[in-house]
């Protein structure tokens, strides 16, 4: 198959005028120009723009679906609902809760991730995170880091577990962040209240990520720096950021994406399973939850999560901050394949999966999503 006639954005350059060809789900090559040969089935995309297939590491589900207690075929529903918006890949987000509900999530995940290949494991959000800052996380399930229970999480999973958001100030948090990454699963500071000095100490130990950064977290103070100096400063670390205009401020997200640059910013959607709902109440960990005003709040009022769409998202990225297709495609995609370790995807390139979106070259809506080279919307 060939894609004829884009505006391809690679990690390092944008071709004005390429194609590509794709064969058995990868690519097997970007060319310059318009594609000359007749012996393909060639589809003309008008100048459009041609990107990887967008990646969300933090989503706690969608179609009315909670990956807390969805079962494989709800999971199906789910990616289904998500190749709307472009996702072609996504972690299932936990929830703080007890052990016997995340041991239950990792084995319906591990079954559900042979017959959905959009979906890449698990992110356990919690229940390792800080009191103080625990947003919409039941309080009841908050716990210390315990490498015996990410053990059982892990073999449940059948090693399906890839990133872990937690408070690395926690007691045992350092040797457990140790363990986690020796294992594969990346660490990420979130729902802390962590100094700047204690990040510092845990980036040795394999902290890598902040978890939707500036959102249930320590803030800049210029005499506390906590966690967000900390992810202005360093270097090693990802930066989530949710980029629905509510969660953040438009002149935040700008002033960060400036500072933290292309190559650490990941946009998530910290979406719930009200997004592709037409319902307007649900159920988040036990807690109640409504629509209003575009987000998703708690019925005591604190805002509780996003029904923000990567498409929406990418939209919203290009309107609020100074960054070109490049930094688009970094921060949907290319980004968060580096931080999974993931080699497979998250750019055009050679030997890639095919997992694209075609975006209108004047205004980024979607108009096409193609998952292993075939198109699925």
């Amino acid at each position: 198959m060939i894609l004829n006639n884009a505006k391809i954005v690679t990690n390092k350059k944008v071709i004005e005028n390429g194609y590509l060809e794709i064969e058995n789900k990868k690519i097997k090559k970007v060319g310059v120009g318009s594609y000359q040969g007749n012996d393909k089935e060639v589809y003309d995309l008008k100048g459009n723009i041609l990107m990887p297939g967008f990646i969300d590491i933090h989503i706690h589900g969608s179609a009315g679906y909670d990956f807390m207690d969805a079962s494989v075929d709800e999971l199906k529903i789910i990616a289904e609902s998500l190749l709307d918006e472009g996702t072609t890949s996504f972690l299932a987000t936990t929830l703080t809760a007890d052990l016997k509900s995340l041991l239950k999530v990792c084995r319906t995940v591990a079954k559900a991730k042979k017959e959905i290949p959009s979906l890449l494991g698990i992110h356990l959000e919690g229940p390792y995170i800080a009191l103080k800052y625990k947003g919409a996380q039941n309080e009841k399930y908050i716990a210390n880091p315990d490498i015996e229970q990410l053990q059982k999480l892990i073999q449940a999973s059948r090693k399906n577990v890839r990133y872990i958001s937690l408070a690395p100030e926690k007691e045992n948090a350092l040797e457990f962040i140790k363990f986690a990454t020796e294992n594969g699963v990346v660490c990420s500071a979130g729902h802390t209240d962590a100094t700047f000095a204690q990040i510092e100490q845990a980036i040795p130990y394999g902290l890598a990520s902040t978890t939707h950064t500036h959102n249930a977290m320590s803030g800049h103070h210029h005499r506390n720096p906590g966690v967000v100096t900390a992810a202005f400063y360093f270097d090693s670390l990802f930066t989530e950021m949710i980029l629905d205009g509510i969660h953040i401020n438009r002149d935040v997200v700008r002033t960060t994406y400036k500072i933290v640059g292309p190559d650490r910013f990941m946009i998530v959607t910290d979406s719930l399973s009200g997004k592709h709902s037409k319902d307007d109440h649900f159920v988040l960990g036990g807690l109640d939850v409504v629509k209003r005003d575009g987000a998703a709040y708690l019925t005591t009022g604190p805002l509780a999560g996003s029904l923000l769409t990567m498409d929406k998202a990418i939209k919203n990225l290009a309107d609020f901050a100074d960054i070109d297709l490049i930094g688009l495609a970094k921060a949907s995609s290319t980004n968060q394949a580096r931080c999974l370790h993931l080699k497979d995807r998250g750019v055009i390139a050679r030997g890639k999966k095919a997992d694209l979106v075609c975006l209108n070259k004047d205004n980024l809506d979607l108009l096409a999503v193609y998952k292993e080279g075939k198109k699925v919307r």
